[in-house]
């Protein structure tokens, strides 16, 4: 019994790709390009090529919400856009600067268990309010392209459910109001299941973008693999950067050990090499995450901007987007050490214990430089979409047990409560950029 489930799952998944398959070669076929649109994707002998404005256009920027002026002055040429909030505005803002924008129309995730898509008054009203949206904003000179959805747990079906349905109507919908603006949806990741169930039952979809992080060095060999089975499509990178929570090394505790921004910028340089020198013919581009302030797991782990200061990642971009052959002057930062030891070393110490911190400066340190010491409580979650608790920073509950301060060391008293903390040091530069690190430790009480 098991053996002939075994058989037909397998069958069913060749069906599938085979779909897919064919559906991505028609997709290649098309022919008649209406060159008149405002942006469209034509394939030429050299692959895929996106067009703005009658001109070839190669997406390179970030996604996020920030100073779009640093993004532009940095040869940054599209941001995109998470939500619709105050859209009108920042398109105006977008256009001052020169920037195209990929704008997100954001749709609940689709789940087995508790699947939104089955109340059509709800997918009715879905629809309506993004033909209003799209209607309003699809003449803006800014606008780039529409991506349905970020990271929407498409599912490998065979036969399309109500999700799809809705997701195809949608698409449907904003061509017909738009015509002249493509259509993506974001993936999680280089899935060969989400791309062939999405070639087979919305083929009508205009590209795709791909979330990557780490994974960015095995990208090129997912994509030929991915090309091998369906065709060539059009795509770009929609997320890429330095490693996620979910691809670093944890504690004892399972508190995931944040990179110093000195090493996320070296990850930076190597992923984004990887990505120009190894793009193949449908790549139309990639973008950064995250241009902006963002808590996830801590304030520090994707944020360019702190305080109205600039990441000193924001410099490497500056260099590697300007082509130049010289790595950008750092502030300096290598790494910080509680009592000697590291974040690797599983630190747990005793309440009301007096600790030594110190941040350790390369060769290369600049010296005016001003540090600035927190300490924070880590928490435990477990999301919906998680099958285990990690861990994150809950920045409301500061730690106010520093006793002194002295040029690169912090002397301060661990907190008398039991559990897991996280001390961060920011470092200052006179031109408005910062570095950060933070070390986890964990206060266990013995008595």
């Amino acid at each position: 019994m098991r053996k002939q489930f075994f058989i037909i799952i397998s069958l069913v998944a060749f069906i599938v790709l085979l779909c897919g398959f064919f559906f991505t070669v028609n997709y290649r076929g098309k022919k008649n390009i209406d060159k008149t649109k405002t942006v469209y994707i034509d394939k030429t002998d050299n692959g895929f090529q996106l067009y703005r404005n009658g001109s070839p256009f190669y997406i390179r920027g970030a996604s996020g919400d920030a100073n779009f002026k640093v993004l532009s002055s940095i040869n940054g040429n599209t941001i995109r856009l998470y939500d619709t909030l105050n859209l009108s505005n920042v398109l105006d803002e977008a256009e001052r600067y020169g920037l195209a924008v990929i704008a997100d129309i954001p749709l609940p995730k689709y789940d087995r268990q508790f699947n939104l898509y089955l109340n059509e008054t709800n997918n009715t009203l879905l629809k309506q309010k993004i033909k209003a949206l799209v209607k309003t904003h699809k003449n803006h000179p800014a606008l780039l392209m529409w991506n349905l959805g970020n990271e929407l747990s498409y599912p490998f079906v065979f036969w399309k459910n109500d999700f799809i349905k809705t997701f195809n109507d949608l698409i449907d919908i904003i061509h017909q109001e738009d015509p002249n603006h493509p259509i993506c949806t974001a993936i999680a990741g280089v899935s060969r299941k989400v791309i062939a169930s999405i070639n087979m039952h919305s083929p009508q979809i205009d590209l795709l973008s791909f979330n990557i992080f780490g994974n960015t060095k095995n990208f090129s060999t997912n994509i030929e693999q991915i090309s091998t089975l369906f065709g060539s499509r059009p795509y770009y990178i929609s997320e890429w950067g330095s490693d996620g929570p979910w691809e670093c090394r944890y504690t004892s505790w399972y508190a995931p050990i944040e990179p110093t921004s000195v090493k996320k910028a070296e990850q930076i340089r190597t992923r984004y090499k990887i990505i120009t020198e190894n793009k193949d013919e449908a790549c139309l581009g990639s973008l950064v995450f995250y241009w902006g302030n963002k808590l996830e797991y801590t304030y520090t782990w994707y944020s360019f901007y702190l305080n109205n200061y600039k990441s000193e990642i924001i410099k490497e971009l500056e260099s590697l987007w300007s082509n130049s052959n010289t790595e950008p002057s750092l502030i300096g930062l290598d790494y910080m050490l509680l009592d000697g030891k590291g974040a690797m070393d599983n630190i747990i110490l005793a309440p009301n214990e007096l600790i030594s911190s110190e941040i350790i400066f390369s060769k290369n340190k600049k010296d005016s430089i001003r540090i600035k010491w927190e300490i924070f409580p880590d928490v435990w979650y477990q999301s919906k979409y998680e099958t285990k608790y990690t861990m994150g920073v809950d920045h409301k509950k500061t730690v106010n047990s520093f006793q002194h301060f002295e040029n690169n060391k912090a002397v301060f008293i661990t907190p008398e409560t039991e559990g897991p903390y996280r001390i961060f040091a920011y470092i200052y530069d006179e031109n408005g950029y910062f570095a950060t690190t933070n070390t986890p430790f964990y206060v266990l009480n013995n008595k």
